[in-house]
C-alpha cells in the first residue's frame, strides 16, 4: 500500500496551509505530538482517514510536506515528546537534522519498500521499526505510548543544605511550586459550575476524536466525586490534560480542571488515613522506566537532595512487576533504563504527604498500586548500577512540607502578605513565569473566594512591571490605591507598599523627581506606621538612594544605602540576600564615584555571602559577576571583564527564560565592553541580539528600545557609516520626544549623538546647533551644574576646537574641567580628559610650558585611573613627546614616544592605528637627528600600518609617503624620493587645498629634483 492509500475525505474543520496540514487551532494539552512527515500529501483529503485511526491512539497529530518548516517544528517543541512518522522516500533526508534531539522520542519509517529502508534502523537508534500498512504502523505506536506514559520525565531538587529558602535557584522554586499547589486548589469551591467548565473545555479540546468524546460524554453523565481514582487510572482524557498541565505548570488547564483535581485530593485523603489507621508501618514500592541521559546525570548530580516528580507518582508494591520492565533492553544509547526503589515509613510520615494503596479501585488489582499525592518529596539516597538497570533509592520524607512552611513565613513576612494563594502568584512570578502569573492572578480576580482585592491588583501590577509594560502596571497599582483608600477604615498603612511601585514605574519612564517624591510619601508613612528598624523602611531608603544614584547625587545615595543596610543586618540573619543586594548597591555607588577598589571590595564581599547561601549559578550570583565586570571594565581589564560578563550571561541564560530583562542586562553589558575595546563587530552582535530580545519581549517600554537605537548607532558612527548611524540616532530620538516631556537628559544625549555625526561630516555649524540644543536642555534639567553639563560644555569644545575658535574652545574647556571637579571625586577620568584637551588647545597656541603642565596633570590621574599600558594613557605620552620635540628636546621626546609605543604594542597585539602614530613619532626624531636608517625603518612600519587600518588614499599616509621621500632625498637617493613624492602628492592634491603648505613643500620638492634629475 502506498502512501497516497492512506487517505480519502477531509474533515470539514482541517485548516490547509502551504507548509502544514493541521487541524489544531490551539497548542498540545497533552504529553505526545505524532508527527508525520510526507512530501507527497497534496490537500488535507489526502489525511483524513489517517488522523482518524491516529487520534484513536494520541490526540495531537501534525502532518507536514515542507522539510523546513517541519524542522522548525520539531526544534520548538520542549514540553512534549515528538512520534515521528516519516515517509520511507525522505527518511535519511530528516533523519540528519532532528534525530539528536531530545524532544524526538520515537521514530517510524512508512513506505511501501520496506526493505530499502531497513539499513536506517541499525544507523539510528530511535527507529522503531518499518511499516508498509496502517495496522501495523498503528499498533506500534500504541505500543510504544503505553511505554512512554510510564515513564518519569520531569523532576524538581531542593537543596536541604542550603541556609537560606529566602530566594531560590529556579528548580528549588519549582520544587515548591509543586508543595504549594495542593494550598491553592483547595481553597477554590468545589461547584457544578466549575464541573461543566471542565467538561466543555474538554469537549472543545478534543472536537473530532470520537474516542475521547465518547468518554467525555460518560464521564458527564456517569462522575461522582468519589470515582476520581477510577478516571485517573483509566489513562483517558482527563490523565493526560492534568499530567501534561502539571508538567509545563500550565496554571490554565490546572484551574479548569480543578473540580476534578479536587475530587482526586480529596480521595487521596480519605485512602491515606485508611493507611495510617492500619497496623501497617513500613513498605517499599516500586516504579520503573526510562530516563534520557540528562535527566539521569542530574539525579545523580543531586543525590542526598530532595526531589519532587512534577505530578502524581503512581507505583507497584511487586518489584517482580516493575523489575522485568526495567530491565526491558534498548537500542538507544541516549537513556537509561532505571528501576526506582522508595522506602516509607507510614507513621513517620503522618499526613505531611498523601498516598494511597489504589488496589482495590484499578482494573489490574494484582499490580498493587500506590499512588503518591502531588506534593510528595523524596531523599535520593543512593544510585547504584544492578544488571542492566540503575537502581535508584529513595525514601519518602515530610521535609518537603518543612521548606514549603519557612518559605511561607519568611515570605510573608517579608511581603505582609496573608495568604497562601497570593503566595503562590508570585512563586510563579519569581520562576519567571510572568504570563501564567498574571492569568492566575486575573482569575483570582474574577473568582477571588474572599482573596484580598486590593492585593489581587497589586500583585498583576507587579507582574507588568516584570514584563517592561509600565502604563498597564500603573493602572492596576491605581486600582490597588483606590481599594485601599476607600475602604472602611483607610488602608493607609498597606498604601505604602503600592505608592513604593507607583514611584518605581515613575522611576522606570525616567521620571526621577516625581519617583522621589512618592517614594518619600510612602516613607513618612511607613515611618509613621511601623516601629523604628522594620525592614520595610529599609525598602524606603532602599529606594530613595536608587534615585539619587540615577540622579548621581552619589554622596546622598550612599547615605541611604548605608541607612538601609544598618536595619538590615539587625534585622535579618548574617549573609542573607537583602544585605548582600545592599552590599551590591554601596558598590555601584563608589563605582560612580570612581572609588573602584572600595567598589570591588562591597562586590566581593557580596559575591561571598551569596556563594556560600544561594545555589551555583543562582541570579543574584550573576548580577555581581556582572558588576564585577563593570569594575573591571572601567580599569579597562577587558578581557578579565568579559570573563566575568560571559560567566554572568551563561548563568542567566540557564536561570530565566529567554528574553529575561538580566539576559537583556549581560548582553549589553557584553556590546559596551566590546564596543570600548572596539571591537565594533562583535558588539554589533551582541547590540542587535539585545535589540530583538527587547522588541519581542518588551516592545511596550520603547525608551530602553531607543538606548539600544543610539547603542547601534554609536556601532555606525565609529564604523564611520554615518548614514545608518544617523538613522538609528533619529529613531532614538523620535521614541524619546514621544515620551518624554522636552529638555529630558535623554534627549540630550541623542541630540549629541547627532551632533557628533555632524561634527565628523565636517558640518560644524549643524554640529554646534545640536550642541548647543542638549546642553540648554541640561542646564534646565540641573540648574546648579552637573557632569552632563560638563560633558555638553567639552563637545561644544571640541567642536570650536575643529573650528580653529582656540580661546573659546579653551573657555568651554574650563568651564567643564569646574564642574567636574565639582561633581566627580579628584582623580576621575572625566577631568583628566579635559586637562588633556586644555594642554591640547594650549599647544596648539603655542604656550607650550603652560600646555606640558596640563599634560602631565591629565597624565597623573590616568596612571592611578587605568592600568599599565592603557590607550589614554600612551596618547598623553605622545602628547608631551610632541611639545618635547618641539622644544628641541629630542632625547626627552624620544623617551615619551617610545613608551607610548611599548604600551600600544601591548594593548594592541594585532596592531592599531594609534600605533602608526607612535612609529611615525619616533621616525620624526631620528630623521632630525640624521639617523635616516632607522627613521626609515620607523617610517615604513607606520605606512605598513596606516595602509592596513586607512582608506587607500588618506591624508596619513600621503604623510608617510612624503617623509619616506625626505630621508631618501637626504640619503641623496633622488628616483626613489622622487618615487614617494609621487605617490603623497596623488593624495594630497585630493584632499589639500592648492595654498596647503604641505601640498606645496611636496611640489617644490618634486619640482627641484626633477630639476636637478
Amino acid at each position: 500500500m502506498g502512501n497516497k492509500s492512506l487517505t480519502a475525505k477531509v474533515a470539514k474543520h482541517s485548516v490547509s496551509t502551504e507548509e502544514c496540514i493541521n487541524i489544531y487551532e490551539n497548542d498540545n494539552k497533552e504529553s505526545t505530538t505524532l508527527l508525520w512527515f510526507d512530501p507527497n500529501f497534496e490537500s488535507p483529503r489526502d489525511t483524513e482517514q489517517t488522523t482518524k485511526r491516529l487520534r484513536l491512539i494520541n490526540d495531537y497529530v501534525k502532518f507536514y510536506r515542507n522539510l523546513d518548516q517541519c524542522v522548525k517544528f520539531i526544534r520548538s517543541i520542549d514540553r512534549e515528546k515528538i512520534f515521528l512518522i516519516i515517509c520511507g522516500s525522505k527518511a535519511s533526508q530528516l533523519l540528519s537534522h532532528v534525530s539528536c534531539l531530545r524532544q524526538v522520542n520515537s521514530i517510524f519509517i512508512y513506505g511501501t519498500e520496506k526493505q530499502l529502508y531497513e539499513h536506517l534502523i541499525n544507523e539510528y537508534s530511535k527507529i522503531i521499526g518499518t511499516y508498509t500498512n496502517l495496522d501495523e504502523l498503528c499498533e506500534a505506536i500504541q505500543k510504544q505510548i503505553d511505554l512512554v506514559d510510564n515513564q518519569l520525565e520531569t523532576f524538581s531538587f531542593f537543596d536541604q543544605n542550603k541556609k537560606s529558602t529566602n530566594d531560590l535557584s529556579k528548580e528549588s522554586v519549582e520544587f515548591i511550586w509543586f508543595q504549594l499547589f495542593n494550598h491553592v486548589m483547595a481553597r477554590f469551591p468545589h461547584i457544578e459550575e466549575a464541573k461543566h467548565e471542565m467538561i466543555e473545555m474538554c469537549r472543545q479540546y478534543y472536537h473530532g476524536n470520537t474516542k475521547e468524546l465518547t468518554l467525555i460524554n460518560q464521564f458527564e453523565s456517569e462522575y461522582r466525586s468519589e470515582d476520581a481514582i477510577y478516571w485517573y487510572a483509566k489513562e483517558s482524557f482527563i490523565y493526560k490534560l492534568i499530567n501534561k498541565a502539571l508538567r509545563s505548570q500550565d496554571i490554565d488547564i490546572l484551574y479548569t480542571l480543578r473540580y476534578f483535581i479536587s475530587d482526586l485530593s480529596e480521595y487521596l485523603r480519605r485512602e491515606h488515613k485508611k493507611m495510617l489507621l492500619s497496623n501497617e508501618e513500613f513498605l517499599t514500592v516500586y516504579r520503573e522506566g526510562e530516563l534520557d541521559i540528562e535527566e539521569f546525570n542530574r539525579l545523580k548530580e543531586n543525590q542526598g537532595k530532595l526531589i519532587s516528580t512534577n505530578g502524581y507518582l503512581l507505583t507497584s508494591r511487586r518489584r517482580s512487576q516493575a523489575h522485568v520492565i526495567a530491565m526491558k533492553s534498548t537500542k538507544r544509547n541516549d537513556v537509561v533504563s532505571v528501576l526506582f526503589q522508595i522506602e516509607v515509613y507510614i507513621k513517620q510520615i503522618g499526613n505531611s504527604v498523601m498516598f494511597s494503596d489504589n488496589s482495590q479501585f484499578t482494573e489490574y488489582p494484582n499490580d498493587k498500586e500506590v499512588l503518591f499525592d502531588l506534593n510528595a518529596c523524596f531523599k535520593i539516597e543512593s544510585i547504584e548500577q544492578d544488571g542492566s538497570f540503575e537502581l535508584i533509592r529513595m525514601k519518602l520524607t515530610n521535609a518537603g512540607e518543612m521548606v514549603t512552611k519557612d518559605y511561607i513565613e519568611l515570605t510573608l513576612r517579608e511581603t505582609e502578605e496573608k495568604s497562601v494563594s497570593i503566595v503562590f502568584g508570585r512563586l510563579m512570578c519569581n520562576l519567571g513565569q510572568y504570563n501564567k502569573s498574571q492569568k492566575y492572578f486575573e482569575q483570582l480576580l474574577n473568582d477571588p473566594n474572599g482573596e484580598d482585592l486590593a492585593w489581587i491588583e497589586f500583585n498583576i501590577g507587579r507582574v507588568l512591571c516584570f514584563k517592561g509594560e509600565w502604563k498597564e502596571a500603573g493602572e492596576h497599582f491605581d486600582c490597588a490605591y483606590d481599594r485601599m483608600m476607600t475602604n472602611k477604615p483607610v488602608r493607609v498603612k498597606d498604601s505604602a507598599r503600592v505608592l513604593d511601585k507607583i514611584g518605581l514605574i515613575l522611576e522606570k519612564q525616567g521620571k526621577y523627581d516625581e519617583a522621589l517624591d512618592y517614594y518619600k510619601q510612602a516613607l513618612d508613612i511607613k515611618e509613621k506606621c511601623y516601629l523604628p528598624g522594620s525592614v520595610s523602611i529599609a525598602t524606603s531608603f532602599n529606594n530613595i538612594g536608587n534615585i539619587l544614584s540615577l540622579q548621581k547625587k552619589y554622596n546622598e545615595a550612599l547615605d541611604f544605602y548605608k541607612r538601609a543596610l544598618n536595619i538590615e543586618e539587625k534585622c535579618f540573619p548574617s549573609g542573607h540576600g537583602n544585605i548582600a543586594v545592599n552590599q551590591n548597591k554601596i558598590g555601584i555607588i563608589l563605582r560612580g564615584q570612581g572609588k573602584h577598589d572600595e567598589a570591588l571590595k562591597y562586590y566581593q564581599r557580596a559575591l561571598e555571602m551569596q556563594e556560600e547561601h544561594y545555589p551555583s549559578g543562582h541570579a543574584d550570583i550573576a548580577h555581581i559577576l556582572n558588576n564585577i565586570g563593570q569594575i573591571l571594565f572601567d580599569q579597562a581589564k577587558y578581557d578579565e571583564a568579559l570573563n566575568y560578563y560571559q560567566r554572568a550571561l551563561k548563568m542567566r541564560e540557564k536561570y530565566y527564560p529567554s528574553g529575561h530583562i538580566a539576559i537583556v542586562q549581560s548582553l549589553n553589558s557584553i556590546g559596551d565592553l566590546l564596543f570600548e575595546h572596539e571591537k565594533y563587530d562583535e558588539a554589533l552582535d551582541y547590540y542587535q541580539r539585545l535589540l530583538k530580545l527587547q522588541e519581542d519581549y518588551y516592545s511596550s517600554d520603547e525608551l530602553d528600545i531607543a538606548q539600544s537605537f543610539n547603542k547601534i548607532g554609536k556601532i555606525f558612527y565609529h564604523q564611520q557609516r554615518y548614514d545608518k548611524a544617523l538613522h538609528y540616532h533619529q529613531c532614538a530620538l523620535k521614541i524619546q520626544e514621544k515620551h518624554y516631556s522636552s529638555g529630558h537628559v535623554d534627549i540630550a544625549a541623542s541630540l549629541s549623538d547627532i551632533a557628533a555625526i555632524s561634527s565628523h561630516q565636517k558640518k560644524y555649524d549643524e554640529a554646534l546647533d545640536y550642541y548647543q540644543q542638549a546642553l540648554n536642555m541640561l542646564e534646565k534639567c540641573y540648574p546648579s551644574g552637573h557632569v552632563d553639563t560638563a560633558q555638553s560644555l567639552y563637545n561644544i569644545g571640541n567642536i570650536l576646537k575643529q573650528q580653529g575658535k582656540y580661546n573659546e574652545a579653551l573657555d568651554h574647556y574650563r568651564q567643564a574641567l569646574k564642574l567636574q571637579e565639582k561633581y566627580h571625586p579628584s582623580g576621575h577620568a572625566e577631568i583628566a580628559t579635559s586637562l588633556n584637551s586644555i594642554g591640547f588647545i594650549l599647544e596648539k597656541q603655542e604656550k607650550c610650558d603652560e600646555a606640558l603642565y596640563y599634560y602631565h596633570q591629565s597624565l597623573k590621574i590616568q596612571e592611578e585611573c587605568y592600568p599599565f599600558g592603557h590607550v589614554y594613557v600612551a596618547r598623553n605620552l605622545n602628547s608631551i613627546g610632541a611639545i618635547l620635540y618641539h622644544q628641541g628636546k629630542y632625547d626627552d621626546a624620544l623617551d615619551y614616544y617610545q613608551r607610548s609605543l611599548k604600551m600600544q604594542e601591548e594593548y594592541y597585539r594585532s596592531g592599531h592605528i594609534d600605533i602608526a602614530q607612535s612609529l611615525y613619532n619616533i621616525g620624526t626624531i631620528f630623521c632630525d637627528q640624521k639617523k635616516y636608517h632607522e627613521a626609515l625603518d620607523y617610517f615604513q612600519r607606520a605606512l605598513k600600518m596606516r595602509q592596513k587600518y586607512c582608506p587607500s588614499d588618506h591624508v596619513n599616509i600621503g604623510q608617510c609617503l612624503n617623509t619616506i621621500g625626505v630621508c631618501y632625498e637626504r640619503q641623496n637617493k633622488t628616483k626613489m624620493a622622487l618615487d614617494y613624492y609621487h605617490q603623497a602628492i596623488i593624495i594630497f592634491v585630493k584632499f589639500l587645498h592648492a595654498d596647503d603648505p604641505i601640498r606645496i613643500r611636496v611640489e617644490e620638492r618634486i619640482h627641484r629634483l626633477t630639476k636637478k634629475k
